[in-house]
């Protein structure tokens, strides 16, 4: 059993019975033991007690809480009892705890009468209550639910409620829920004349109601049948039978009229990810005026219809991520302009072609995601708010057009495409305002020679991501040792795995902030010992994982401001001549990191056997 100042953890030690505990602990962790029963004697005094787990205990019958059970526990705030598949409450098991802000009683085993006997009645501070995963068939929270004044959570997630009608939610009624889950229940939709609304005088931060069996039609009753309840945020994901899906017609996807209950609930976020809609409707999302965040993420759209997101005036944020769009219109965002929308995902689709000036009434996007898609070339399209733009694993293999595309980025995520020219690098700094510049996993292996004689100023790019590319062909043979000479102000450079053999020595002159080089699984052998002599402010070096045969203390002694230094799996070739690097080593204040904890040689001398370097020179 481990002790750790006032918290007193036993988990799974097999257990029968509450251990006995110091009187000044604060958190009680008794999960996973075979404890088949608490009682007002199983806990002595503990008045400092916060939070006690008892959850998932390993018992042949039921776990039994008795009468008065936490009696001596007076200012316990949180009690987790989850886990305990066949749990037995006596009606006074609760008695005491005025002060219990969290109960959780998950897969428990429980039916409705949980919510019917009062057990909850003294519980005046709960605002959180977990009964997800249950047997409760009704809900019906009884009278002592009216003394629950700070009950702010309600999760029943999949248990088996279906009906849900009229005065079920009485004894809620006058309170301001930040959430209520009835996600994954049997929950059926009956017509609005005979099911009046539950949530009269309920006001709803977030309302679960993932996972349901219902078509858009269900859908479309149910929401009139809860009409003017005020709900900010609607979560209704995984709905299997919203919508057609791609290639079918038996199921309708929703539209306009399907959302019309909510006209009046005043919803800002509104996600209903994860479904089967193939095609969005005209005017789908009009009764949505105040909505800011729109997650369409995850489903089968394929179809955007002209005026689809109309009405939305206030949405900041729109994902529609992972479904199967294959191009953009000028009519597919159009009704977005009048939006102050900063944030578009449409990573994960299909997109392979962006019609001309398409997205260009966008005017306040500041973040685009077109990741994963199937992207040729730069979007034709004129975004001057655009700070972040994620172009990963396309099939771009030409920047032209990113100036104007984006002319004011902070962030160009260029990675795993097709790009082949280093010099390519040259055009994208004319964006003045680039900090991040990702372009690894692409194919770079050559630099074009620079016959325009163009200028490049002094760039504001503060990261570069170079690696898993091919640069070995253009520096192995020494071209385009000015490629970073405009990057006074770089702090970090990547250029792992790239194949290099050689570099040419006055590749990194121009870098004087650098901070961060990774030159890690290329194939060096040897280094320049002038190769760092600019990198004054040089904090971390990676060099493992090359070929190197030997190293020189020479080469790190311009390093003046280097902290640490990583040498993982490199293996020198043992030769006294690097005795004076060894010396180095051992007495700089640099960290040398070693993944074997310690640097090797080959000794060559039959047999030839790998040693450390401590070891050889011992023999030298």
């Amino acid at each position: 059993m481990a002790k750790y100042q006032k918290i007193f953890s036993a988990q799974a030690q097999g257990l029968v019975s509450i251990p006995s505990v110091p009187p000044d602990t604060q958190i009680i962790l008794l999960s996973f033991n075979h404890i088949s029963s608490i009682s007002l004697d199983s806990f002595k005094s503990l008045p400092q007690l916060q939070s006690l787990s008892l959850g998932a205990q390993f018992t042949n019958g039921a776990f039994y809480v008795g009468q008065d059970a936490f009696h001596n526990l007076p200012n316990l705030t949180t009690l987790d009892l989850g886990g305990n598949r066949n749990l037995s409450l006596h009606p006074d098991a609760f008695r005491g705890l005025s002060k219990l802000e969290t109960l959780l009683l998950d897969h428990n085993g429980l039916n409705e009468k949980v919510l019917e006997s009062g057990l909850f009645g003294e519980l005046t501070s709960l605002k959180k209550l977990d009964l997800s995963y249950n047997n409760i068939r009704r809900l019906q929270p009884d009278p002592s639910f009216l003394g629950l004044h700070s009950i702010s959570t309600i999760i029943l997630k999949l248990n088996k409620i279906n009906d849900l009608c009229g005065d079920t939610l009485q004894n809620l009624q006058g309170r301001r829920l930040e959430l209520l889950d009835l996600s994954s229940n049997p929950l059926q939709v009956h017509n609005t004349s005979l099911c009046p609304n539950p949530f009269r005088n309920i006001t709803l931060d977030t309302l679960d109601v993932s996972s349901m069996a219902w078509n858009a039609e269900k859908v479309e009753t149910f929401f009139k049948i809860i009409s003017g309840t005020q709900v900010k945020h609607v979560r209704m994901r995984h709905n299997a039978l919203l919508g057609s899906g791609f290639g079918f017609n038996n199921l309708k996807n929703p539209e306009k009229s399907t959302f019309s209950g909510l006209s009046l609930s005043n919803v800002y976020i509104l996600d209903i990810s994860h479904s089967f809609t193939s095609a969005l409707s005209p005017e789908i999302f009009s009764v949505f005026p105040k909505l800011l965040l729109l997650d369409l993420s995850s489903s089968q759209i394929n179809y955007i219809s002209s005026g689809a997101f109309s009405g939305l005036r206030q949405l900041v944020s729109l994902n529609m991520s992972g479904n199967l769009i294959g191009d953009i219109t000028r009519s597919s965002f159009a009704n977005l302009s009048s939006s102050p929308l900063i944030a578009l995902d449409l990573s994960s689709n299909h997109i392979g072609a962006i019609q001309h000036e398409a997205m260009n009434g966008l005017v306040s996007l500041n973040s685009l995601s077109l990741r994963d898609n199937s992207l040729t070339q730069i979007p034709p399209v004129k975004l001057p708010s655009l700070s972040f733009v994620l172009l990963k694993q396309n099939r771009i293999s030409s920047t032209y057009g990113l100036t104007s595309f984006c002319p004011n980025c902070k962030l160009v995520d260029l990675s795993n495409n097709r790009l082949t020219d280093l010099r390519t690098l040259w055009d994208i700094l004319q964006l003045r305002s680039l900090t991040q510049l990702l372009l690894s996993n692409n194919k770079l292996s050559r630099c074009s020679p620079n016959t325009s004689n163009k200028h490049v100023g002094n760039s504001s790019l503060l990261h570069l991501d170079l690696s898993d590319n091919d640069l070995g062909q253009v520096w192995n043979v020494d071209q385009c040792s000015e490629i970073f000479m405009p990057l006074a102000s770089l702090e970090t450079l990547n250029l792992a795995r790239n194949h290099i053999n050689s570099l040419p020595e006055d590749l990194f002159r121009g870098l004087k902030s650098l901070q961060t080089l990774d030159l890690s699984g290329n194939n060096l052998r040897l280094i320049h010992q002038k190769l760092f002599v600019n990198l004054k402010t040089l904090k971390s070096l990676n060099i493992g994982s090359n070929n190197l045969v030997t190293l020189s203390s020479s080469t790190f002694t311009p390093l003046v401001s280097l902290k640490s230094l990583d040498l993982s799996d490199i293996t020198l070739v043992c030769n006294c001549a690097i005795n004076e690097f060894w010396h180095w080593m051992i007495t700089t204040n640099v960290t040398v990191v070693n993944r074997r904890n310690e640097v090797n040689c080959l000794n060559l001398s039959p047999p030839v056997r790998e040693i450390p370097l401590a070891t050889y020179f011992n023999e030298c």
